[in-house]
């Protein structure tokens, strides 16, 4: 999943995580408030009253028939291709577009280059995730996550609430849903970034609204000099060989920001990564970890939703950082710390920088494909994307005309959105496009894929995942 929560006209931060600040030099990290209420008079997180979760558009990208709700409590539709196989199954962007009070996932189909449906649903920030066997869709403001139908991914097959009863005192008032981990069989884990407890899901029943079937408490791993009271869980991959998920654990103090009310100061604390025992549903200690068990990890602020992959070659997880910034003496804020590309090592616990981005601008994109491939994005004061080679401690050639958020699709070209602006600054559209790594050859493949307006992309995702 890239989830960038990108700023377009305004400054708009998202909800309860590190954002990209388009208003914010490169040496800026921005965090919400508590509440999750955004700057400048956005968003509260409330979902509007007469926001309806429905898939309004056909094959043709026309209006459909049909109305497939999201929300707990709705209509779950039966599901006559649950069992289909991924082959034959068209391959569909997911976009995810974040308005005031309504998100819109889009499910554009590459080879037609046409809509092929859309699903709105309330709630100012949500997104998908295709790293398992079906689509997820996270409306992250409303603690709902969706298992999306496989061959029309804008329709909803299962619901569950994983709203939960742990928040904090303080705390943001929805547990921000950020990734589903597909572990042994049909169980599921839910990452909830403002919360410390891991929402376990059976994803083989169909559930409207359904509760989970267990849940992981990590509230043991909050650091002392946190005083947000949570462990930020902004990332987790699955390893069958090992029958383990490792779950990023950010530590980020989110009370800890600098006179401007935004941009998020260096605390005593660290990133950690953590282990979960699909058999059991117990953290595991890892080797070279703390006393509890954890991996101190070196950087600052994972990023957000993304920025964390097994590297199976070399036995360890690569994890991006934004960083921090010191405080000045002023209140305000001083140098960069922490923005970079690390490697954990699984065997021993050890980490090394395998890239230093204090330089860099802010990340916003992270593919890694084997130990010496990987697309980096960096947002400087616009999207810069990059060919890297993770053994070597240096960006390779920039990617001409890379989209401003996006996916690898598997073969030599990047697919996801550009958007674009009028001579008044504003958004004057948005294009679909397909640009070949190698040399920047770009396609357009569509124009304009969402309904909504006045907002920010959330996420751009691939169906089935390469």
């Amino acid at each position: 999943m890239e989830n960038l929560r990108q700023v377009w006209s305004a400054l708009v931060l998202s909800a309860a995580a590190v954002a990209v600040c388009a208003a914010c030099s490169s040496d800026d990290t921005t965090v919400v408030p508590l509440d999750g209420g955004a700057k400048d008079g956005g968003s509260d997180g409330s979902a509007g009253a007469d926001a309806g979760a429905d898939a309004t558009a056909g094959s043709d990208g026309g209006s459909s028939d049909a109305k497939h709700d999201v929300g707990p409590g709705d209509a779950v539709a039966d599901s006559p291709t649950e069992a289909a196989s991924d082959a034959g199954i068209a391959t569909r962007l997911l976009l995810s577009y974040n308005a005031t009070s309504t998100s819109e996932l889009v499910a554009f189909d590459v080879a037609q280059k046409q809509v092929a449906g859309r699903l709105t649903y309330p709630g100012f920030i949500g997104t998908t995730s295709t790293q398992s066997p079906d689509p997820y869709l996270m409306e992250q403001a409303n603690d709902v996550v969706a298992k999306l139908d496989r061959a029309e991914p804008w329709i909803v097959r299962s619901s569950w609430s994983v709203k939960l009863a742990d928040r904090t005192e303080g705390g943001a008032g929805y547990s921000d849903p950020d990734a589903v981990v597909v572990g042994a069989g049909a169980k599921a884990y839910v990452l909830r970034y403002t919360r410390n407890q891991i929402a376990i899901l059976d994803t083989s029943q169909t559930a409207d609204g359904g509760a989970p079937i267990g849940t992981i408490d990590l509230g043991a791993f909050v650091q002392p000099a946190d005083a947000d009271g949570t462990v930020e869980m902004s990332a987790g991959v699955y390893v069958p060989s090992k029958r383990l998920v490792y779950v990023l654990l950010a530590n980020i103090n989110r009370k800890n920001v600098s006179s401007d009310g935004f941009t998020l100061l260096c605390s005593q604390t660290t990133p950690t990564v953590v282990a979960i025992d699909v058999d059991t549903d117990k953290v595991v200690k890892l080797s070279g970890g703390n006393a509890s068990g954890a991996i101190p990890v070196g950087g600052y602020s994972p990023s957000f939703g993304g920025g964390f992959a097994y590297d199976a070659q070399n036995d360890r997880l690569i994890v991006m950082e934004s960083g921090c910034n010191q405080a000045g003496a002023d209140g305000g804020t001083g140098p960069l710390f922490g923005r970079g590309i690390e490697a954990v090592s699984l065997f021993t616990g050890a980490t090394s920088t395998l890239l230093d981005a204090t330089t860099l601008g802010f990340p916003s994109g992270f593919v890694f494909l084997d130990p010496h491939r990987a697309i980096v994005q960096f947002d400087f004061t616009g999207f810069e994307t990059f060919v890297w080679d993770p053994a070597i401690a240096a960006l390779g050639p920039a990617i001409p005309n890379a989209p401003d958020s996006f996916v690898y699709d598997g073969a030599d070209s990047l697919l996801g959105l550009v958007t674009n602006y009028g001579a008044d600054g504003g958004v004057s559209g948005i294009d679909v496009l397909s640009v070949r790594i190698a040399d920047g050859r770009k396609t357009i493949l569509g124009t304009n894929p969402f309904t909504l307006s006045g907002g920010f992309v959330g996420g751009v995702d691939l169906w089935p995942h390469p």
